[in-house]
């Protein structure tokens, strides 16, 4: 009898965004990359979240969950009010739809019934992989609908509705950017998920969400690559700038958890100049200056 190939599993994941590209998809490519050779690499997450596996899964499966986002609120690893026993429901769905195809050598993914699922080290820093292979129609995708002829510049205008730390000036640093000179050398590049970010609303800039995307492509894919290929990133803190960390892209960030966004989620040692922004209202002024002089220089 032929020996079934193996399988290495990946998921479910409910995670926020951002603990699902710093902590669970870099652990995955790690022990895909230096733990298990010759397997097949097989993920349950989001669709929209695929990309942060790429070209590195063989199968890439959907998950769906009734009411996500609006009836459980994301937390960590977990989804506030998901009931334990369905998530275990999904993981034990996902083993035994691929036990008898594959042999199944590790089935990862969080475990969230106690108070483990909050921990910001909950995968050891030494084995986390961020070097992302986003499908190749990601790519394709931003190369057709940006021009190369100058350099990238990604702003990341995070905003939620209800949440203490929105920035409120992103339409004034538009305004002031395109007012300078910068605009002649520098493509600056608007990144974020529609209804939380602050869009231009005078439609000068490119932004990410204008680029139509198809069944082998994302936002999370095209925003990988065309932070990947910028040279520096710009927003308060928030999940984009820490993605340009992990990618070693430049950053410009703001807020109040200095320590955490320089240090702790920055295990790349990419460059970041810090601004420490408690209440969230610096100046957009002084922000422009840092654009600047990191520009010019």
């Amino acid at each position: 009898m032929k020996e079934k190939e193996r399988a290495i599993l990946g998921g479910p994941i409910i995670s926020e965004l951002g603990w699902e590209i710093l902590r669970f998809a870099p652990y995955i490519i790690y022990k895909y990359l230096n733990q298990y050779k010759n397997c097949k690499l097989i993920i349950l997450t989001r669709p929209e979240r695929f990309d942060l596996y790429g070209e590195y899964a063989d199968i890439l499966v959907p998950l769906k969950i009734e009411g996500d986002y609006i009836k459980y609120k994301p937390n960590c690893f977990r989804l506030d009010n998901f009931p334990i026993n369905k998530y275990k429901e999904i993981a034990n769905r996902f083993f035994n739809k691929y036990k008898d195809r594959y042999k199944i050598i590790d089935h990862v993914y969080p475990d969230i019934s106690g108070k483990k699922f909050l921990h910001k080290d909950y995968y050891p820093k030494n084995q986390l992989l961020s070097n992302f292979r986003p499908r190749t129609e990601n790519k394709k995708l931003v190369l057709n609908y940006i021009k190369q002829d100058k350099p990238w510049v990604v702003l990341s205008p995070r905003y939620r509705k209800g949440f203490k730390r929105n920035w409120p000036y992103w339409n004034k640093l538009y305004d002031i950017i395109w007012k300078s000179n910068l605009k002649s050398k520098f493509y600056f590049i608007i990144a974020g998920k529609k209804n939380e970010y602050v869009p231009d609303k005078k439609g000068r800039f490119f932004d990410l969400n204008d680029i139509s995307l198809n069944n082998n492509s994302s936002l999370i894919g095209i925003t990988i690559f065309t932070v990947r290929n910028s040279i520096l990133t710009i927003g308060s803190q928030s999940a984009i700038p820490n993605l340009s960390l992990l990618l070693k892209t430049k950053v410009l960030e703001w807020g109040d958890q200095k320590l955490l966004h320089t240090k702790t989620y920055n295990y790349t040692n990419t460059e970041i100049t810090y601004i420490d922004d408690k209440n969230f209202n610096i100046n957009y002024e002084i922000i422009f200056n840092r654009i600047n002089s990191l520009l010019k220089g």
